[in-house]
């Protein structure tokens, strides 16, 4: 969810914090904002992580808010209670960023001073900030997502990719069930209920993992993950920026499962009818099955008729010899009748 956002500043300017003083401000910041939110959280951070690029809180719900369709605290009231020097904001539910001056030896009682003198040098005469984002939502059903999918790092993005193996899609918002050209279907909003289907444990999730080893061997837990038929790349599977590390562990990590299990690739076309197989029982599982049949019976069929019934077709039915606005005037009769 972060990086730094504040281009107008130094990039020397927003060091990686070490995460006694990351603790430090969350422990500090938290109570902060719950002055001004009813849920505030910070997603579960990633196990075995030695520094942080910044700091988010996902919020929702104002309280005492003179706004009652507002989902934003006044954004000067959070820069304030903050002590942000620069921020940049947003309205609704987005992500508004805070920059927040570190003072000179305030990492010294956190055993963090070399950092701090080492950071300070790189950036010259210019101050030092950390960097908090405050995602606001929209609703508690929101909050909830963003929290579950962000936290332990590439977690969420890493059932992405197992998603995407059988022919769904997995984010943010839900499990979606992509159907071009036709319009893709929200599945479901309720990841205890998605981990279910995809045979992920919600009880050991939610008592945490302690290195990225535990996080791997849950997510291969899913009865849709088969390291035989696994692919980072091709049709559904979206590129990942490198410096998702931990992402690309996981790449490496289930073809050396495919490797150490003597196990060979499938071919695609049985790729192709296992994610069909899976597709199906997606719609059987969360109902969408009749719906989306017959939104296709009736696609097909404005297809078929489109094709039997057009301007050229008609212009020769009628011997019209290109009379066009003669042509129009037949079909939208005939459409009026239909």
């Amino acid at each position: 969810m972060g990086g730094s956002a504040f281009n107008f500043l130094l990039a020397s300017s927003f060091p990686r914090l070490p995460p006694p003083v990351y603790h430090a401000l969350k422990a500090r910041l938290t109570p902060v904002l719950r002055q001004f939110y009813v849920h505030v959280a910070v997603p579960a951070e990633a196990p075995e992580k030695t520094d942080h690029g910044d700091l988010d809180f996902v919020v929702f719900c104002p309280r005492n808010s003179s706004a009652p369709h507002s989902v934003n605290v006044p954004h000067e009231l959070i820069k304030a209670a903050l002590g942000a020097t620069h921020c940049i904001l947003e309205e609704g539910n987005r992500t508004s960023n805070f920059a927040i001056v570190v003072d000179r030896g305030a990492w010294g009682h956190l055993g963090c001073t070399e950092q701090e003198e080492k950071n300070r040098q790189s950036a010259g005469e210019h101050d030092i900030y950390c960097q908090v984002d405050v995602h606001v939502c929209a609703d508690k059903n929101e909050w909830e997502r963003v929290v579950y999918f962000h936290s332990y790092g590439d977690l969420g993005m890493i059932q992405g990719l197992v998603a995407s193996n059988v022919g769904l899609v997995l984010g943010v918002n839900g499990l979606k069930f992509p159907h071009p050209p036709h319009p893709t279907l929200i599945l479901c909003q309720d990841f205890t209920i998605i981990s279910k289907f995809f045979g992920w444990s919600n009880e050991r999730r939610n008592s945490g993992f302690d290195n990225r080893q535990q996080i791997f061997e849950w997510v291969s837990e899913s009865r849709f993950f088969d390291p035989k038929c696994f692919q980072t790349s091709g049709e559904g599977i979206r590129k990942v920026k490198v410096q998702r590390t931990m992402y690309s562990d996981f790449v490496a990590w289930a073809k050396q499962r495919l490797a150490e299990g003597g196990l060979t690739s499938v071919d695609m076309a049985e790729v192709k009818r296992r994610r069909e197989r899976v597709r199906e029982e997606a719609l059987i599982e969360f109902g969408r099955q009749d719906e989306v049949e017959a939104y296709v019976k009736e696609f097909e069929g404005r297809k078929k008729l489109k094709s039997s019934f057009n301007g050229t077709v008609v212009n020769a039915w009628t011997h019209s010899k290109g009379n066009w606005r003669k042509v129009k005037t037949i079909m939208t009769i005939k459409e009026r009748k239909d």
